[in-house]
């Protein structure tokens, strides 16, 4: 008798759980999160050149990653990004310059 109330049990429990998240994924079927490159803004192409001896590189919230620039390195940067007041140029998915490290060439 308590294998069936277990059997039961579960089975209702199951079903419950089921009911939940089934309307939950078939009601949003085609919602689709977008990446957002917030503070990036479009500039004219233009060449930078590194002009301190090793530019440290950040990510687009102005965290310092593990690469930096030497000087006379050249890109070509099309974005720029504000965090805190500091100006980047972007140089590669999702790698950016202080823009004092740097000069317009």
């Amino acid at each position: 008798m308590k294998l069936i109330q277990k059997g039961l049990l579960f089975a209702s429990i199951f079903t419950i759980g089921a009911g939940v998240s089934v309307p939950t994924i078939i009601s949003n079927p085609n919602i689709v999160q977008a990446a957002t490159t917030k503070g990036l803004k479009k500039i004219t192409t233009k060449k930078i050149r590194v002009k301190v001896s090793k530019a440290q590189l950040y990510n687009q919230k102005g965290k310092k990653i593990s690469r930096c620039l030497t000087k006379g390195t050249t890109c070509k940067t099309s974005e720029k990004n504000t965090v805190k007041g500091c100006t980047y140029y972007k140089v590669g998915k999702d790698e950016f310059v202080r823009a004092s490290s740097v000069r317009s060439i």
